[in-house]
């Protein structure tokens, strides 16, 4: 049975406990509770800062034969002020759609900085990404055509990146994600990406298109696992791909090889990922696979290493620990009729969580009684959500005994869980608080009802 007590693992930088409070930086969680209210996100940027250097400088000290570019996947945590963190941080931005492109601008994202991805590009997209000077990672022939019809109304190049599907048939793999399915099948069925035979379409005819230039090419395919033997794989199928369509576009090499996301959190607790019960390799070892590998299939297949870009798209590797979501308790209730039961009602919601509300193997989130730091447990508790729904974000752990008022903090909800938030019930969605030292500032505001409603029209003849 897990244990709510405060444990080494758990207990780990931005966080720390004082007395009996949990703090993240130098901020006590029970305080911004009362200042912000709750439910609330709360992000620490020192330990967003640390991790994008934390990964930097992993593969460029594993890929020395040419520089190393990260494009955290603005997806992961698509908020203005997370994102201008990033941008000082000198990254570059990958990005799904109108909306994240005007978060990246808005943010300071510019140029060669911004990576255009994603399915269903349409024109207006496309243009935009083009005026802006970003490139424009290809997912079909179509977006090929709007690329470079869109360069010749601009008089400009379209920088662009192929989006290729490796084929990992040969590999004997389960995923994570989807356990009883093969990673080589999922990872050729996914929508996004280029069908291989439309891929050798497109590269025959690139050459033609006077407005296009081909920089490099982009592979992504999820947090399927974490196991090294995957991304071994997955790099040596990318370069054999590379190979061929370099043929058929004359000998082409790629400036830039982006081999996207995946990889998983530093503790990979995540709730959308199905198997997480065995260990989880440290950076290190992904880069040293995904480096050692590169450079020996790029040799393998006659390509010169000397000066290719390495690209990586962490999302939940560099957001997720940076970030715990505060909730306020909000009843007790209790059962001693035929059973000896405890609901700790919260104000919180598994759609605010990126999770579901039926936990009965392990808890949405690893969590902690803010304000009840190393206090014994007491009781098992199920601690539920606020919705109509089911909502048992923890099933009969242990906690001290808690009371109206108490605050849990759930652990390492720095990615997808805000982007993720709904308006299940009608609730408004929670806002943000960025942390530095001692000074946090609101950088979301939470919802209002009214906001909840602020789309809705009625027709003239609603009422008749």
């Amino acid at each position: 049975m897990r244990s709510s007590l405060v444990t080494d693992e758990l207990l780990r930088a931005p966080l720390s406990m004082r007395g009996e409070r949990l703090f993240i930086e130098d901020c006590d969680t029970f305080k911004l509770a009362e200042q912000f209210g709750t439910p609330l996100y709360v992000v620490s940027e020192t330990r967003l800062r640390h991790n994008v250097r934390h990964w930097r400088q992993t593969f460029a000290a594993c890929w020395q034969d040419g520089p190393v570019r990260l494009y955290p996947s603005l997806k992961a945590n698509p908020v203005t002020a997370i994102r201008q963190v990033l941008t000082a941080e000198d990254t570059g931005c990958d990005i799904f759609g109108p909306g994240e492109l005007e978060c990246a601008i808005r943010a300071g994202v510019r140029g060669d900085d911004l990576s255009v991805n994603g399915s269903v590009k349409n024109r207006a997209l496309i243009r935009k990404a083009l005026e802006h000077d970003a490139r424009i990672v290809l997912d079909s022939p179509r977006e090929l055509d709007l690329c470079d019809q869109e360069a010749a109304r601009l008089g400009t190049q379209a920088r662009v990146l192929l989006r290729m599907k490796p084929d990992l048939r040969s590999l004997d793999l389960e995923s994570d994600f989807a356990p009883g399915l093969q990673v080589g099948y999922l990872t050729r069925i996914i929508k996004y990406g280029i069908p291989t035979t439309e891929l050798r379409g497109m590269a025959a005819r690139i050459k033609d298109c006077a407005h296009v230039d081909p920089v490099g090419v982009h592979v992504h395919m999820g947090r399927h696992s974490k196991r090294p033997l995957l991304w071994d794989a997955w790099v040596r199928a990318a370069i054999a791909l590379t190979r061929e369509i370099s043929e058929l576009m004359g000998g082409w090499t790629p400036r830039c090889i982006d081999v996207g996301g995946g990889f998983p959190s530093p503790l990979d607790r995540d709730p959308d990922v199905a198997v997480v019960d065995y260990e989880t390799p440290k950076l290190e070892v992904f880069a040293h696979t995904v480096a050692h590998t590169l450079r020996a299939a790029l040799l393998d297949h006659g390509f010169d290493p000397e000066g290719i870009r390495l690209e990586l798209e962490p999302g939940r590797g560099i957001h997720a620990d940076t970030g715990i979501h505060l909730s306020s308790v909000r009843n007790i209730k209790q059962e001693n009729t035929g059973m000896d039961y405890h609901w700790a009602e919260i104000d919180t919601a598994e759609t605010f969580l990126d999770g579901h509300g039926f936990n009965l193997e392990r808890p949405v989130y690893d969590y902690f009684i803010a304000n009840k730091m190393g206090q014994d447990n007491a009781a098992l508790y199920d601690i539920v959500g606020q919705t109509c729904n089911a909502e048992i974000l923890t099933h009969r752990l242990p906690a001290p005994i808690l009371e109206r008022g108490d605050l849990v903090a759930f652990l390492n909800t720095g990615a997808y869980g805000e982007p993720s938030a709904s308006n299940f019930n009608a609730l408004p969605r929670p806002g943000m608080v960025l942390v530095r030292g001692a000074m946090a500032a609101m950088v979301r505001r939470a919802e209002t009802v009214e906001d909840v409603f602020v789309r809705d029209t009625l027709p003239d003849w609603a009422s008749d």
